[in-house]
């Protein structure tokens, strides 16, 4: 009875669970910077791509953003060297982590352009 019943479990949760796999991914909310809504995107890789380019535009808004606030530390330090030599290193780190991606990028675009271009098309010729 056991054994029948563990079996039982089983198969229900194989059959469950292939009816999931059986549909197409419908994501809830679009990602930012991409068109159509949320039915533009239902392939893996076009998602990637979608995911990248955001990240890309993620990094250069955060950048300018902790060079803002270095600069405003480092204004509004009114002489105190410590807080002007943080600023500093604020605006620093924030260029070091541009010139980092940026490297990346053309690292990546000079190995193989379309490391950095993802395209349908160009996963689907892998298969």
């Amino acid at each position: 009875m056991k054994k029948s019943l563990l079996v039982l479990t089983i198969l229900m949760a194989v059959l469950f669970f292939s009816q999931n796999a059986l549909g197409v991914y419908e994501p809830l909310e679009p990602i930012p910077g991409t068109s159509g809504g949320t039915s533009a995107i239902k392939e893996f890789p076009a998602y990637v791509n979608a995911i990248y380019k955001f990240a890309m535009w993620s990094v250069g808004i955060s950048a300018l953003l902790m060079i803002s606030i270095g600069g405003f530390m480092y204004f509004t330090s009114a002489g105190n060297t410590s807080k002007a030599e943080s600023g500093k290193k604020v605006i620093a780190d924030a260029l070091y982590g541009l010139i980092a991606v940026l490297f990346a990028w053309i690292i990546l675009h000079t190995i193989n352009p379309d490391l950095v271009n993802i395209s349908v098309k160009s996963v689907e010729n892998l298969k």
